[in-house]
């Protein structure tokens, strides 16, 4: 009976010196971590298309959260001070310095629908984690001005070849993008009329080729379509017109909305009397209407639908409803671009 109590006695011992030891052997972690305090950006040349490969430098000093640790960096930038909304990381490092390249930090500002050629300002700030079950630390706010140039920009790309430009996958006019890059969703605003055809018949393409095309029967509705993709199907068949085509490739749906048809008219315009529009060509790259074309010195307007109802005008580059005609001071070969959503427009001599 003695033998069984001293027994019992080493157990509990034992297990209290363990529990102790492993009190003992726990990682503390500060209750208020210090943040990482991050220095001004470094930027070494001008921001311009020139210098798109060059980097943008960042740099900071160490977060300490308490205890030896590996800490996970992230440099964000945002439109916003507090940053609420249209947070982008530029990069993850274990580093206390990092480099984000001009042309990609352009793409963000671009994306964020700055003006171009007008001076912004965009905030940044670093983050400092540990583990995702401890709380990211971030560093003060800093700003900076920065002035997005023009770029084009690469967005992934998929073709719908018909009548209207010759049945050629992968032509210019006839183009649907993915702005969001990744998730399978092609837009674009596209003039689909076959000469003076009432109806118009096109496909789909994911190369400039014809491997994997799509074609189907549409179900319309009012100005409006609707339909599937059916691989190797039927050529699509619609009302000629002007239409804003949005193609689901993970749903494998089509949808087209008729919408404005946009021209240019005035003295500097062809045939330069105010007695017709030139069409204008959507850049859905650019996600501008456009056009490139001999002009006299003159004036001119945009206008929907070759009619006055809708028509813009204005003066250094900013457009109104109805606004006065816009002033093309000396003849050459311009290319001039027209922005319905943001009401700019660019005049470039080339």
């Amino acid at each position: 009976m003695k033998k069984t109590k001293l027994f019992l006695l080493i157990t509990i011992f034992a297990l209290l010196f363990s529990a102790c030891e492993s009190e003992i052997d726990q990682v503390m972690m500060s209750s208020s971590p210090s943040k990482p305090a991050i220095a001004d950006l470094t930027l070494g040349v001008s921001f311009t298309i020139a210098n798109a490969d060059s980097s943008l430098k960042f740099s900071w000093g160490a977060a300490d959260f308490g205890f030896p640790s590996s800490v996970t960096y992230s440099l964000q930038m945002s439109p916003k001070s507090d940053f609420s909304s249209n947070v982008a990381t530029l990069f993850n490092t274990q580093a206390l310095k990092g480099t984000a390249k001009i042309g990609d930090v352009n793409a963000l500002l671009l994306s964020w629908n700055y003006a171009i050629g007008t001076a912004v300002t965009v905030y940044y700030r670093v983050g400092a984690s540990v583990s995702s079950s401890v709380p990211t630390v971030y560093s003060e706010v800093k700003s900076r001005s920065l002035t997005p140039y023009d770029a084009v920009i690469n967005y992934p790309m998929m073709y719908v070849p018909g009548g209207y430009q010759g049945w050629s996958p992968g032509a210019i006019n006839g183009r649907l993008y993915s702005y969001d890059f990744s998730n399978n969703i092609y837009q674009g605003i596209i003039r689909i009329k076959d000469g003076t055809n009432a109806n118009s018949e096109f496909k789909l393409t994911t190369l400039p080729n014809w491997d994997v095309n799509f074609g189907g029967t549409l179900t319309k509705s009012g100005n409006n379509y609707t339909g599937t993709l059916e691989q190797n199907g039927p050529n699509y068949v619609v009302t000629s017109g002007v239409y804003s085509i949005t193609v689901n490739l993970n749903a494998k749906t089509i949808a087209l909305n008729k919408t404005d048809d946009w021209g240019i008219i005035g003295s500097a315009v062809p045939p330069y009397d105010w007695s017709r529009d030139v069409d204008m060509f959507y850049n859905g790259q650019r996600k501008m209407w456009e056009i490139i074309a001999d002009f006299n010195a003159g004036e001119f307007k945009f206008r929907a639908n070759d009619g006055w109802d809708l028509n813009y005008g204005g003066s250094g580059g900013t457009l109104s409803a109805g606004g006065a005609n816009i002033v093309l001071a000396t003849a050459g070969n311009y290319t001039i671009r027209f922005d319905p959503v943001k009401l700019t427009y660019t005049v470039n001599k080339n």
